[in-house]
């Protein structure tokens, strides 16, 4: 077999010395792909010896006898020359240089393309190269990087907290202003997107720049969807090859600072122009959204984003989020679950620490951000579309999480089987177990219990104005309880028109008196007959009007009540017109609460079935209600519909009234059915069964 002659390293590569906790070790940057490789000293001290003329037997006997740490054989040197070869390091010969070109063209090809790189979560599009366009600026603006503008911009970013402090009730206003009443709807929701990118375009632009002037090159710039959601970014890989650590965490935190210079310069903006004024909005809107992204988002650890560098640079460990993941999992399936799995790695003690620490952080912080945004996923989806949709969206996400967790489904299905069948005794408990329960699911019949929210009513009855008049008389005091008693008249009205016209009917029979005085005088029958139709006439006017007149006392119906309405004193001598709302009497002691029920729980429920109520905000008083009502008629809500359904609370002579409009929790105990058909119920009701749209 002929020897094998490794060639020596390329040119043009860069490589650059790396120590991260007192260990040597070197990066090597490859320049067609943009690829960055890590070698350990004794790595890179053997592919050193590469250099055309040594064959790999001559490479292992020459640095077996410089080194006097380490050790290699043939097949590790040959392995190294095999990586060497893999990654493009090596001087190529015309061939593979050809080859090499034409890949290089595919991948500018693709990219121009917007071919997306990277996993389902994390797709990148390159747009631009902006090396040279920074190569040109640099130089003119690298008095930003200076000390002594560092104090000026941080002294800046002090002056504008305190600006902005100074001004906290403009800031609320203006707040509630741009993003709570913004009357621009879709427009201008999409002008503040819009702001948002061009701030965090400034942010990557302030990573590249850093980079830049620490002497490293930045030829990728573009856009990535990061969980569905569009971001802009720029790589500044070169860092990696800043021996410097300090370096590497300015590049790291530069965005976040340029984007809170912004944001300070903003503030002083909008300090002299109102949000109304365009220019002030624009403002507004940097200011707040580029500070609350850069302290809550890129500066957060537990994201892939500026902080999470800043630390892995600060700890000096690599790839911490992954290999603190790996670790975590490795410990969890190990330690908790008992099963037996090579370890991924071997971490130093340090090391160990770290990764469970953070890959615990990071395991908790993602379960809960995703179960967030699966739980507001699932209700739009099934509030709006329904069953199909629903299902589809499960199905989603469990594509999501398999993806996400890798093996951590086998590793369950493998634990399960461990558990609950791996000898005969545990089949044998595992089978009996299902038979208990498969038994309980059929002849266990507890009450179906569904909950509910409701709102506090009572009896009302409202009083009306008979007729038009003046309020003379209130028959309730300031405690709005009624202080005349039963069958005495509450409210009293007088009516001026009322008693004009009686008093002209008064004196039209005076009048007709004395002519049927003077008709049986001169014995005129004709006319006597005449002025007795139009006397009884007067009289109907008359009794008519006594009527009107007794109907302005307003008594109370029988039972207890309350008034609601105007107070006495603000009642009295007021003018209402007939068929005016002049009061409402409310029950003083019979309270209801509507209850709002999912027309999924409805079918369930009859007259007379009894309930528990609890009160917000009420100390752990529980009521007792039953049904008493049910309404035919269902309030939409896009595809949902709710039915009212009105029950009566027991109220004890002890316990306190509850007031109108409280809110409370209901639980209505319903018919008794076999468990089974709780469990048929409650998915029905997850996945909206009911609307199969």
């Amino acid at each position: 077999m002929t020897p094998i002659v490794a060639p020596p390293l390329r040119a043009e590569l860069k490589i650059s010395k790396l120590v991260q906790q007192g260990q040597l070790s070197y990066v090597i940057k490859e320049p067609d792909k943009q690829a960055y490789y890590h070698f350990s000293d004794a790595q890179y001290d053997a592919i050193c010896l590469f250099d055309g003329g040594r064959d790999l037997q001559r490479v292992t006997d020459t640095f077996n006898q410089q080194s006097l740490l380490y050790e290699f054989d043939l097949e590790g040197v040959t392995q190294l020359y095999q990586t060497c070869r893999e990654y493009q390091l090596l001087r190529r010969n015309k061939g593979e240089q050809n080859a090499a070109l034409l890949e290089k063209i595919r991948e500018e090809r693709k990219k121009k393309l917007l071919q997306g790189q990277g996993s389902i979560l994390f797709l990148r599009f390159q747009l631009v190269d902006p090396n040279a366009f920074f190569n040109k600026i640099i130089d003119k603006i690298r008095f930003f990087w200076h000390p002594t503008a560092i104090k000026i911009q941080l002294a800046l970013l002090l002056l504008a907290i305190l600006v902005v402090l100074f001004q906290g009730d403009r800031f609320l206003l203006d707040f509630n202003r741009v993003y709570l009443q913004n009357q621009h709807g879709a427009w201008g929701f999409l002008s503040i997107w819009l702001i948002a990118l061009g701030a965090i375009a400034i942010h990557e632009c302030g990573h590249g720049l850093t980079c830049k002037h620490f002497g490293g090159d930045v030829h990728e710039m573009g856009f990535l969807l990061l969980a569905f959601q569009p971001c802009l970014y720029c790589n500044v890989n070169d860092a990696w090859l800043f021996e410097n650590k300090w370096q590497k965490i300015y590049v790291a935190i530069a965005g976040v600072w340029v984007e809170l210079l912004l944001a300070g310069i903003s503030a002083f903006v909008w300090l002299l122009v109102d949000v109304a004024n365009p220019i002030g909005f624009i403002a507004y809107v940097l200011m707040t959204i580029g500070t609350a992204t850069s302290l809550l988002i890129n500066l957060n650890p537990l994201l892939k984003f500026d902080g999470y560098y800043i630390l892995t640079d600060m700890l000096e460990i690599p790839n911490l989020r992954q290999n603190a993941i790996a670790w975590f999992s490795w410990t969890l399936k190990t330690r908790l679950l008992g099963m037996d799995d090579e370890a991924p790695f071997s971490p130093t003690h340090r090391e160990r620490r770290v990764y469970l620490i953070y890959g615990g952080l990071v395991t908790l912080y993602m379960i809960a951000i995703l179960s967030v945004l699966a739980i507001i996923g699932y209700g739009f989806v099934s509030q709006h579309f329904g069953f199909f949709a629903n299902l589809a969206f499960i199905y989603m996400v469990f594509m999501l999480v398999k993806k996400i967790t890798n093996s951590w489904g086998e590793t369950l299905i493998n634990w399960t089987k461990k558990v609950f069948w791996q000898s005969p005794k545990r089949q044998l408990s595992t089978k009996m177990a299902g038979i208990a329960v498969l038994l309980a699911l059929i002849f266990w019949q507890p009450q179906m219990r569904i909950h509910a929210n409701g709102q506090v009513v009572a009896s009302s009855q409202i009083i009306y104005a008979p007729q038009s008049g003046f309020i003379s008389y209130v028959g309730f005091d300031g405690g709005r309880k009624l202080r005349n008693a039963p069958g005495q008249a509450f409210l009293q009205l007088s009516s001026p028109e009322l008693m004009r016209a009686k008093t002209e009917l008064e004196n039209a029979q005076q009048l007709l008196t004395m002519a049927q005085q003077e008709a049986a005088v001169d014995f005129e029958t004709a006319k006597k007959r005449r002025l007795l139709i139009e006397q009884s006439l007067l009289d109907e006017k008359m009794q008519l009007i006594l009527a009107q007149g007794n109907s302005l006392s307003i008594f109370a119906p029988a039972g207890n009540w309350l008034v609601d309405g105007l107070p006495p004193q603000s009642l009295l001598g007021r003018y209402v017109v007939s068929g005016d709302e002049i009061v409402t009497l409310i029950s003083q002691k019979q309270r209801f609460i509507d209850v709002i029920v999912d027309q999924r729980d409805v079918h369930f429920i009859k007259l007379g079935d009894r309930g528990r109520i609890r009160f917000a905000g009420v100390a752990a008083k529980v009521y007792h209600a039953s049904v008493t009502m049910m309404s035919p008629v269902a309030k939409l809500e896009g595809i949902e519909q709710s039915l009212l359904v009105r029950m009566a609370i027991d109220i004890d002579e002890n316990a306190a009234v509850p007031p109108l409009g409280l809110s409370g929790q209901i639980l209505i105990f319903t018919q008794a059915i076999p468990l089974w058909r709780h469990f048929h119920h409650s998915i029905r009701k997850i996945l909206r069964a009911d609307l199969w749209l």
